[in-house]
């Protein structure tokens, strides 16, 4: 892959992502539709399973996984659903887990060849093709996930994720661009005596 092309991408992939920090993030329900969200008023936190393929420890950031947490746990405390203090039994238990991996994209670039000739039956001038030149790259692909189970059975209630690399992103950015992704998460969230998620 040629140094331009290289230098190309790279800009590409920054405007992408900072398109993505600008914009309300695009986001991936499911739900239990047999469970009632009203018989749900504590929870506590459990580590999720991780992919083997998604990055470890030195990609992530501590300090947005807390603010992550900080910020579910107020999205649930404003539905009834609160944290359950040390010692007690919750009814329920949520994960959350952010990660990043490799991923493989396509660069597809139209390229226009002119040329003219004349024809022996059908004299002519002029004409254009398009022909697409496809290469492959690798990039970083990121992902925040967040699901509610019940405690007792241990089945899955509520699922949400985002596609989202938090890698390069701290402080004042990190913060607000982690409130907007809960927020988005949580806009189909089942009210309370529901069965699914509002519309």
């Amino acid at each position: 892959m040629s140094g331009n092309r290289v230098a190309s991408i790279a800009v590409l992939l920054t405007v992408l992502a900072l398109a993505a920090c600008s914009t309300v993030p695009s986001v991936r329900y499911d739900y239990d539709a047999k469970a009632s969200i009203s018989n749900y008023h504590s929870f506590v936190w459990e580590q999720a399973e991780t992919d083997a393929t998604v990055s470890g420890a030195a990609f992530n950031n501590p300090i947005n996984e807390q603010r992550l947490r900080d910020a579910v746990q107020n999205e649930l405390a404003s539905r009834g659903i609160q944290l359950a203090a040390q010692g007690t039994t919750a009814d329920s238990y949520v994960t959350i887990a952010i990660g990043t991996r490799q991923a493989v994209g396509r660069d597809d670039r139209s390229r226009i060849r002119f040329g003219f000739g004349f024809g022996t039956w059908r004299p002519g001038f002029g004409s254009s093709v398009f022909i697409t030149d496809d290469d492959w790259y690798n990039y970083r692909e990121g992902r925040i996930t967040l699901d509610l189970y019940d405690a007792a059975t241990r089945k899955a209630i509520w699922h949400a994720t985002v596609e989202q690399d938090l890698t390069y992103l701290t402080k004042e950015n990190a913060e607000k661009r982690i409130n907007a992704i809960v927020t988005a998460m949580f806009a189909k969230f089942p009210a309370a005596g529901a069965a699914q998620p509002a519309k």
